[in-house]
């Protein structure tokens, strides 16, 4: 009972912590994502705080929402907390320890005390430079979990810009599906006047029924595409899909295809892409861990002064001793440590050369599609202008409505492939964005990922 009570005055006076329990919530989790909507007044503020104040919604404004509400995000940003918080442990030092013995003689003559004793304090120096190798390795991994949430950011705002043009482009496809199959039908209308003034054959205008029943199943088709691609931008900005309905969507900035100065794009994404500042964080974590490692060859030195009673004869004592002496120099975690240097210098060159070819792929791409559309929009001119002047003549009586439908109806086609053309070109901008480390474009001041976005976040 005494000892007992010497202990937890020990630990009051030292200011021992104490456990605090924190529970999981998974209904509640699930119940506040259903909740997510647009109009919400927390985010609405912190919208306007930095600069979405547009009603109209793009892929920058999104951006913002799914890094308010993206879990990714905030996992990496408590991974970067936690790595701050080992900064702290890898900075302290060796704390001071007790020992000691009790005795007691079973020869005493009884002329002196049979008690043996002694209490030692103990406190331990660190040699070879420890503690600054373990916070030096420490702050490299606080940097990798920093760039970590840097890309984890901007890879969310990248697939917000993804998935906005994809719905821009969904739209455009069904439009052009609905103005095909419109004609089509006009065509058909046509087309069944004439079989009922019996001037047409059966076989011919149950050709065109055929075509016409094909490009409503294909307008259908591209409607439910579009739906498709709005679940999938509320999806990626961690909203539920029923978040974006009646959701005005603005006019999406059009990705640029840039093919002059492949070497200032790639001087670009090696400045700005996060992946690289993440590679170069991981080498400077295996170079700390190798300075860690070659530190623990050096040993420590323990010393302490104590009080030493022996069968009633008291002492001050001075203990002094080596916790470990590492006789093999700590060779095998130094070779260790080493050839994990390697490895990460390795890798970075990789993911280097990786970006600088990523760079160079994209730049190609989008010169052939730039190509791809301007042949699309050449044939789209052509057949207008072929159109144009059939319906001129029909207009005039010179041709009849089976000649002229066959001509609008290969308009329509090029119209088509000329946005199919135009969508692969912004597809092969997007891969470009993406290669040189751009961020999607807006009038948006993008925060910084490592501020908490809600109070609740920030006290945690």
């Amino acid at each position: 009972m005494r000892l007992a009570a010497v202990l937890g005055l020990v630990c009051a006076a030292l200011g021992c912590a104490r456990y605090t329990p924190a529970p999981l919530d998974p209904a509640g989790t699930a119940d506040a994502y259903a909740a997510r909507r647009l109009d919400a007044p927390d985010l609405r503020d912190w919208l306007a705080a930095h600069g979405a104040t547009d009603s109209a919604w793009t892929s920058a404004t999104l951006g913002l929402v799914a890094l308010y509400y993206g879990p990714a995000v905030a996992t990496a940003r408590a991974a970067w907390r936690t790595a701050r918080a080992g900064e702290r442990a890898a900075g302290a030092r060796p704390q001071p320890a007790a020992d000691g013995e009790i005795g007691h003689t079973v020869s005493n003559a009884g002329t002196e005390s049979p008690w043996i004793g002694r209490v030692l304090s103990i406190f331990t120096v660190e040699l070879g430079g420890k503690r600054g190798a373990r916070i030096a390795a420490a702050r490299a991994r606080t940097a990798v979990a920093e760039t970590d949430l840097e890309e984890t950011a901007w890879r969310a705002t990248r697939a917000i810009r993804a998935a906005a043009v994809e719905l821009a482009a969904a739209g455009e496809r069904r439009t052009d599906a609905s103005l095909g199959a419109d004609r089509v039908e006009a065509f058909t209308v046509r087309l069944r006047r004439l079989y009922d003034e019996g001037t047409l054959g059966r076989s011919e205008l149950a050709a065109v029924e055929s075509e016409q029943a094909d490009a409503r199943a294909a307008a259908d088709r591209e409607r439910a595409g579009e739906d498709a691609a709005r679940v999938a931008l509320a999806r990626a900005a961690g909203l539920p899909p029923a978040a974006l309905d009646g959701v005005r969507m603005g006019p999406e900035p059009a990705p640029v295809c840039v093919t002059a100065g492949t070497d200032s794009l790639r001087a670009l994404a090696l400045r700005r892409r996060p992946d690289l500042g993440r590679a170069l964080a991981e080498y400077a974590v295996a170079e700390g861990e190798l300075r860690v490692a070659v530190a623990a060859s050096y040993p420590d030195l323990a010393f302490g002064p104590g009080l030493d009673w022996d069968r009633g004869e008291g002492r001050w004592v001075l203990g002094l001793g080596l916790p470990r002496i590492p006789l093999n120099g700590n060779r095998g975690s130094i070779a260790e440590a080493t050839a994990r240097r390697a490895e990460a210098a390795a890798r970075f060159a990789e993911r280097q050369q990786g970006v600088l070819a990523e760079v160079s792929a994209a730049a190609a791409g989008c010169r052939a599609a730039q190509a791809d559309a301007a042949g699309a929009d050449s044939v789209r001119e052509a057949t207008a202008r072929q159109a144009e002047l059939a319906r001129a003549a029909y207009e005039r009586g010179e041709i009849g409505a089976t000649a002229l439908a066959p001509l609008e109806l290969a308009e329509t086609r090029a119209l088509r492939d000329l946005h199919a053309a135009r969508q692969r070109l912004a597809a092969a901008g997007l891969v470009l964005e993406t290669a040189t480390g751009e961020w999607p474009p807006g009038p948006v001041r993008w925060p910084d990922p490592r501020e908490p976005v809600t109070p609740e976040e920030g006290s945690r």
